[in-house]
């Protein structure tokens, strides 16, 4: 068998200098309710302070609405024994304790003398995991004790358990500590650590044993592993697995597991059983739902889905949504994802839009394939649109009325690296668009379309005074490469405004000013910069400035501002924004009300 030999993390960033020989600290008032029974006085290093206040019998009891006088002789008999204990694990391993006082006052003393370093790591790997150099690279990172930093028992044995675990998810699922010790020479407060590892062989991914399938077929979770049987053990392909079968829509939950009992049962076995258990969604189910937002009114959305249409593992979707200013129906039929990620899809939709003047009457069918990401989706697709539209005009003028056609090829890709969907707090998520027509192909006009936007969440320090509060920004950019806006549909040009865009505005106002209406332009710049501060657990205050705006051409392209307060409510479907916000354009302002972010 091969070995690692010493395996040395990198020295601590600054050698660990000696701790300050004492620190005084006299006795604190007690806060809230409960008066302190007795006075507690202690002279040690800064290391020791809250851990003895917090943590040793006197310390606890001095706040304790229940503390009995009669119980102090046995607390203050246990303060020397406790002390040198919680000593010992922060590495002092010579400290001297004396413990003076009486019911009324406590004051304990500590002479620590000098804080033990790890002078020596000897870290040795035996077994094919010897000869794995990135599992040697992620041990240097996670190791907690670098040479030349201060002991702690805690982290010698987080240590160990974090080394073990990171050699099993690579595979090694027998490894095994064979050696372990911390030798302690107090004279020269310095500690000597030794830990050899027998890493056994690497295991390989077995064969699925699949529970709690009822209506679909075992092929469909089959066709969502991301590795092959007998490929390499490893336990992040594992939480891939997982991951996708939470997602793909077939499956209230699901747990991917690797089997250890029949590791234990069969010790020559090199194959891992997967162990996967699923609760299957209903397969079919009928929504009804109802909300309301300041850019749409009043909402009533009602839907069907059939999660396995003709038992063939297809997902089809249907939905009618009615608004005072949209209606629409539309309907979606997607593939079982397969082992890559890959999936077909087609739909169509009908809409009815009314909105800053401009009726629109359109249709749109398309077909594709797209793939699934961990952290996003691609999808290519072809569409067809065709719409009628309708501009409002003046009294006793005839409105300007249109159709229109195209027939696009398009790409769209998402990324969300978000630390939750719902109400994220750090992270950010990009979604970028590009899709073009042709005269040619049956088009009314030939252009091409680029649409990104990227939300940036960033958490404050944590030792800043705006601690617990986030900064959020956002950037939206999008171009329509054309000689003319006219024959495009409207679908595919650019307005702004409301509550998910810049606020101050009413929904979709901001644009190309047509007859009586607002219009889409080829040009849109849209930017927002918000700063969300706790308030209590489940609400938080918001400031912010938007700008932006759409034209239809670049010379005087001109922005409008938007800024305003808010409030962020946390619920279980995504924090309810309210906000109020004073349009620069406008001079007026404007109360905006919506449900979640736009990704």
């Amino acid at each position: 068998m091969g070995s690692a030999g010493f395996l040395r993390p990198a020295p601590a960033a600054e050698p660990a200098q000696a701790a300050p020989a004492t620190s005084a600290v006299p006795a604190v008032p007690a806060t809230g309710a409960v008066k302190a029974h007795y006075r507690l006085s202690i002279s040690a290093p800064e290391a020791l302070i809250e851990p003895i206040r917090e943590r040793t019998l006197i310390g606890r009891w001095r706040e304790r609405p229940d503390y009995d006088p009669d119980q102090f002789e046995s607390l203050y008999s246990h303060i020397e024994a406790e002390v040198v204990s919680l000593a010992r694990v922060y590495g002092y391993f010579d400290a001297r304790v004396e413990v003076a006082g009486d019911s009324t006052e406590v004051r304990i003393n500590v002479s620590a003398g000098p804080r033990a370093t790890v002078a020596r790591l000897q870290l040795e790997v035996q077994g094919p995991a010897a000869d794995d150099p990135a599992l040697a690279e992620r041990w240097r990172e996670r190791w907690a004790l670098p040479e030349g930093s201060f002991f702690l028992p805690d982290k010698w044995e987080q240590g160990k358990r974090v080394l073990l675990e990171a050699i099993h998810w690579a595979g090694y699922l027998r490894a095994r500590l064979v050696d372990s010790e911390a030798t302690v020479d107090v004279l020269a407060s310095a500690v000597h650590l030794k830990l050899i590892i027998d890493s056994g062989p690497r295991l390989n991914l077995g064969t699925l044993r699949i529970n709690g399938l009822r209506h679909f077929d075992s092929k469909l979770v089959e066709d969502l592993k991301p590795f092959r049987t007998g490929d390499p053990y490893s336990f992040e392909r594992l939480l891939q697995f997982q991951t996708r079968l939470s997602q793909v829509g077939y499956f209230n939950s699901a747990s991917v597991l690797p089997d250890l009992e029949t590791l234990e049962r069969e010790p020559q076995t090199l194959d891992v059983p997967v162990l996967i258990d699923v609760t299957e969604v209903r397969g079919q189910r009928v929504a009804l739902g109802a909300g309301f937002s300041t850019d749409n009114g009043p909402r009533l959305q009602l839907g069907y889905d059939q999660r396995n249409l003709f038992g063939s593992g297809w997902q089809a979707e249907s939905a009618l949504l009615l608004e005072p200013s949209h209606q629409r129906l539309f309907g979606n039929v997607r593939s079982p994802i397969a082992s890559d990620g890959s999936f077909k899809a087609l739909g169509s939709s009908l809409d009815r839009q009314d909105v800053a003047g401009e009726r629109v009457l359109r249709t749109s069918t398309y077909v594709g394939q797209g793939r699934r990401f961990f952290d996003g989706e691609a999808f290519f697709s072809l569409t067809h649109q065709s719409e009628s539209r309708t501009l409002a005009s003046a009294a006793g003028e005839p409105a300007p009325t249109d159709s229109r056609v195209a027939w696009l090829l398009g790409y769209s890709r998402t990324l969300n690296r978000l630390d939750a969907l719902l109400d994220p707090r750090r992270g950010y998520s990009l979604t970028g668009q590009v899709s073009t027509a042709s005269r040619a192909l049956g088009s009314d006009r030939s252009f091409t379309r680029f649409y990104g936007r990227g939300r940036y969440f960033l958490p404050m320090p944590a030792e800043s005074s705006l601690a617990g509060g986030t900064l959020v920004g956002l950037l939206e950019l999008g171009v329509v490469a054309a000689q003319s806006r006219e024959d495009i549909p409207s679908e595919n040009l650019f307005r702004t405004g409301g509550s998910q865009s810049v606020r101050g505005y009413r929904y979709l106002s901001l644009g190309v000013a047509e007859a009586q209406a607002v219009t889409g332009g080829r040009y849109l710049a849209v930017g927002s910069l918000e700063y969300q501060h706790p308030i209590a657990e489940a609400l938080r205050a918001a400031l912010f400035y938007d700008r932006g705006n759409a034209a239809d051409a670049l010379q005087g392209f001109k922005t409008f501002a938007g800024y305003g307060f808010g409030a962020r409510w946390k619920t279980p479907v995504g924090p309810v924004m309210i906000d109020l916000a004073w349009g620069e354009a406008t001079s007026r302002p404007r109360l905006h009300m919506s449900v979640g972010y736009g990704f």
